[in-house]
């Protein structure tokens, strides 16, 4: 028998006592009747069952039948003291077993208290490792349960949770009818339990909404009447902050995408695209009138487009980035500071005071202007009007400006563009000045066209053409053109007088943009050519004199109505167009050197060539000094094969502008790092056919075209832009083919290394019939082994 040490003096003590109460009995035995001694003597046997259970009822069983024999052995028999001794061991074995049952019961009972106690601690720690909120709720809404991370969600301890109400303090007003309804159907069991979430949001400490995607359950006590509710939640407030972002940026990229696409598709039109511009920005962002304008020279701004078109408030609008107080406005400033200008409110912003009532006429309350920022500075402003307070937020602001800057690239490039057709305009124009010298000795009719061509090309409303009489020093009018008035007053005018003989005196140049600001110190106003000038409201004025070989033959005068564009180019076309009427009028002087002229303009046209090829190479840097080493083994090969020297002019210029078409490529495809897209590809493989909507346009490159034209197309069909296949394609461009793959290949690139001569080679000859016309192939093999390539 074990002993617990914690009953083992309460065991002993009770042994003693026991002991005593024997003797004590034994002593009372004289005194009472054997059956009221045996049922006393039951109390020692129960106790030893209660104190050593089984063992202790069975030794209290024989100390009671002993005392008992004792006491009585005169009055009973041994057969009764068996008896007796057979009942007390019944008793106490009963007894310590019973009494051993509920030991038992008990040490599992609190097993299991122990073990509840435990798992009760243990789930409360793996409620609060979660990352979920859980809380239980009774039936009257109390808070009953809330793991740590829902008071993390709350921000309040568990203690201050615990007992309140959920619906009255942690739920948003707005949300909390709805749900109460649907957590008391669920309490009441009108509302089934699904496997679905519910979304809806709580209210934090600090006054913030926090947004949860719940799961619920019931709880149910043992007969299965539901008690409470428990509901998981998870945190998806940034989750949802995220998402909405992502919505905000794929909305923007949306934009700016259809932006460039519309911008692409309206071609290389720099109105046209200023326009559409300014659509998307009403479309898009709901301002209610933008326009596009761009800074000039003088400090003026330009509208260039506009959206609703013929909108009144534009009319006359006077909008500056000089110093003036018309450059105050958002535009103004935004060009003249290349940052984002915003006037919040028009009524009290008095940077706007110059055109605040006629704003306010229109309901204009905000204005926005964004610098069109190109790669040689600001080329103008994107401005926004909108009848709403506070229209520009940040978000706002941020997509306007993404806008503005894809823009700005867009715009630049159609200006480039237009830059580049003026420019071949003024070589076809120069190129037909120069077929009136050559094929005619008229002065008449080569003024004629210099004139049509200057009125045309410079923009100005008239001009006149004085040539020099040296034996009387005087200048005589000989051609005009535009004016409204006679100019007989001014047929002949002295060196010295006037403005035309100020030009002669000093040989040089001269331009004026406003006329009405000239200082004339000798009141030369009343002089007939500036009589005739006011009569005609001449407000700019240039002239330049017509020198030959030293000597002065004339002066060409340009004359507008408005102000000129302080434009160096502009000035430096008048003067070579001024070149063009002196060579004019030498030619009529001295026709045998007419040839020699022609010469040198030829020249000049070459060089105007190799300089828009240098523009080419150095837009496109992967490709610098292509252009020249291409154009050198084009001309190497040609002549082998026997090509006409007057075709191998042709063949040359081509060469240079193999790839002039690219300067209406976008440089975001023209100057991509990575691989095009097939949208991207598509607008690449346009460049031939750019190049020959500009080239043809001029009289003596037509005859060039074949190879900027023809030079991607293959020989067995596949190139582009029209699928030529064999002899289909102009010999010209099957041989520049050849020359372009060998020296892209034997060129380094940023993405490649250049490949070993060899290497190259050997694709040459793999191309043969494929990519390449065989004939070429073999003269380019021969040249190679003669050591003429390198």
């Amino acid at each position: 028998m074990q002993i617990s040490n914690k009953n083992s003096l309460r065991t002993i003590i009770g042994f003693v006592i026991v002991f005593y109460i024997a003797v004590l009995l034994l002593e009372l035995t004289l005194k009472f009747n054997p059956l009221v001694t045996a049922v006393i003597l039951v109390l020692p046997v129960m106790h030893g069952a209660v104190s050593w259970k089984v063992i202790g009822g069975l030794v209290f069983s024989l100390i009671s039948s002993n005392i008992l024999f004792l006491g009585y052995i005169d009055e009973i028999s041994l057969s009764e003291f068996f008896i007796s001794l057979a009942g007390y061991s019944i008793i106490g074995i009963l007894t310590g077993i019973i009494l051993r049952f509920f030991d038992h019961q008990k040490r599992l009972l609190k097993e299991s208290e122990d073990r509840y106690r435990n798992l009760s601690k243990q789930f409360q720690i793996y409620l609060d490792l979660v990352d979920v909120m859980i809380v239980s709720l009774d039936a009257q809404g109390r808070v009953v349960f809330i793991n740590r991370k829902g008071c993390e969600i709350l921000g309040y301890t568990e203690e201050e949770i615990l007992g309140k109400n959920w619906f009255e303090n942690f739920l948003p007003k707005e949300i909390v009818n709805e749900v109460e309804d649907y957590l008391n159907g669920l309490l009441a069991g009108t509302r089934d339990i699904v496997d679905e979430y519910h979304e809806n949001s709580v209210l934090a400490r600090d006054g913030t909404e926090k947004i949860l995607l719940w799961h619920n359950s019931v709880i149910r006590d043992d007969t299965g009447k539901i008690t409470g509710i428990l509901s998981s939640g998870l945190d998806i407030t940034e989750l949802r902050q995220t998402k909405s972002q992502l919505e905000e940026q794929l909305q923007s990229a949306k934009i700016l995408y259809n932006a460039a696409e519309q911008l692409t598709l309206e071609g290389l039109d720099i109105v046209k695209r200023s326009e559409r511009l300014s659509k998307i920005c009403v479309d898009s962002f709901g301002a209610s009138l933008v326009w596009v304008g761009h800074a000039l020279p003088d400090g003026g701004v330009k509208i260039i487009g506009q959206f609703p078109k013929d909108h009144p408030y534009l009319e006359g609008l006077n909008v500056r980035w000089d110093d003036s107080p018309f450059a105050n406005s958002s535009a103004g400033r935004s060009i003249k500071t290349g940052k984002n200008q915003v006037i919040e409110d028009v009524v009290v912003d008095e940077r706007f005071s110059a055109w605040r009532e006629k704003a306010q006429q229109f309901g204009i309350r905000t204005v926005a202007a964004f610098p069109l920022v190109s790669p040689k500075g600001v080329f103008g402003t994107l401005v926004l009007y909108s009848d709403k307070p506070g229209f520009f937020n940040s978000q706002k602001m941020d997509q306007i400006q993404t806008l503005a800057h894809m823009a700005a690239a867009s715009l630049e490039n159609a200006r480039l563009f237009d830059q580049l057709e003026e420019r071949f305009l003024r070589m076809e124009a120069l190129h037909k000045i120069d077929k009136a010298i050559s094929g005619s000795a008229d002065l008449s009719v080569t003024f004629s066209v210099l004139m049509d061509q200057i009125i045309h090309q410079l923009n100005v409303n008239a001009c006149d053409i004085f040539l020099l009489n040296s034996n009387t020093l005087t200048l005589e009018l000989v051609a005009s053109r535009g004016f409204r008035v006679p100019l007989a007053e001014i047929s002949s005018i002295k060196i010295g007088e006037s403005l035309v003989g100020q030009v002669a005196l000093q040989r040089r140049p001269f331009k004026e943009i406003n006329l009405a600001e000239v200082n004339d110190p000798q009141n030369r106003g009343s002089c007939p050519q500036r009589r005739i000038m006011a009569k005609e409201g001449f407000r700019s004025y240039a002239g330049v004199p017509l020198m030959a070989k030293g000597q002065l033959l004339g002066v060409l005068e340009v004359f507008s109505r408005s102000s000129f564009e302080d434009d160096q180019e502009w000035f430096e076309y008048l003067q070579i167009l001024a070149q063009q009427g002196a060579i004019a009028i030498e030619n009529a002087k001295l026709f045998e050197n007419l040839q020699k002229s022609n010469v040198e303009l030829a020249r000049a046209y070459d060089a105007t060539i190799k300089a828009w090829a240098s523009i080419l190479d150095l837009r496109d840097r992967e490709t610098e000094g292509h252009s020249q080493r291409v154009t050198l083994l084009t001309l190497k090969m040609a002549k082998e094969m026997q090509i006409d020297d007057r075709e191998l002019i042709h063949i040359r210029r081509g060469a240079l502008l193999h790839d002039i078409g690219k300067m209406a490529i976008p440089d975001h495809i023209l100057l991509k790092p990575g691989k095009l897209t097939d949208e991207e590809w598509e607008v690449m493989k346009k460049h031939p056919i750019y190049a020959y909507q500009m080239l043809s346009k001029i009289d003596y490159l037509r005859a060039a075209l074949d190879i900027p034209y023809c030079h991607h197309e293959r020989f067995d069909g596949t190139g582009y832009p029209r699928g030529l296949k064999g002899e289909e394609i102009p010999l010209s461009a099957r041989i520049f083919a050849v020359a372009d793959v060998y020296d892209a290949l034997t060129s380094d690139r940023p993405y490649r290394k250049a490949w070993l001569r060899e290497e190259a080679v050997e694709y040459i000859k793999s191309q043969s019939g494929k990519h390449f016309d065989p004939k070429v192939v073999e003269v380019f093999m021969k040249l190679l082994e003669q050591g003429e390539i390198y």
